[in-house]
């Protein structure tokens, strides 16, 4: 949720292949008190967070395949722009959730899922501290690839 003593409400952009699940996963954030920009398709996505003013606090990538949803969080990890920026990712299966943990996704959730949620996910992400990011991605890369550690 916004700080209560600021008029700014914080953006979150979602990245998405499908026109209906784009609008609900916006309604969900924009209910949630933050205000969300939404983008059809990886190209459009990453070219609105070169340009995004203010910065974005958080990004949701919800792609019709999970390969496409970790080149777009691959992309937004190697440009210096936009690299530290909290990124969940949606997707309909758990097949590349250790990918996307060791490419640098701060959240997965796995469809379906309930709108409280994605709300919960996206306010964690929002909110946890750069050192907490990485201790929190640590753990979930040791529980999904259990000899990443070793």
């Amino acid at each position: 949720m916004p700080e209560p003593w600021t008029t700014e409400r914080p953006k979150v952009l979602v990245i998405t292949d499908d026109q209906d699940t784009g609008e609900l996963l916006a309604r969900l954030i924009d209910r949630a008190g933050w205000t969300s920009d939404l983008a059809f398709s990886a190209p459009s996505g990453l070219s609105e967070l070169e340009g995004g003013v203010p910065p974005y606090s958080a990004l949701v990538v919800d792609m019709a395949s999970s390969e496409q949803s970790i080149e777009v969080l691959r992309a937004v990890r190697e440009n210096p722009a936009t690299h530290g920026l909290r990124v969940l990712i949606c997707s309909r299966s758990d097949t590349d959730r250790s990918e996307a943990w060791v490419t640098g996704a701060d959240a997965w959730l796995v469809h379906p899922f309930d709108g409280d949620a994605l709300v919960a996910e996206v306010a964690a992400v929002a909110a946890r501290a750069d050192g907490a990011r990485d201790a929190h991605r640590q753990e979930q890369i040791g529980r999904s690839v259990p000899d990443a550690l070793d």
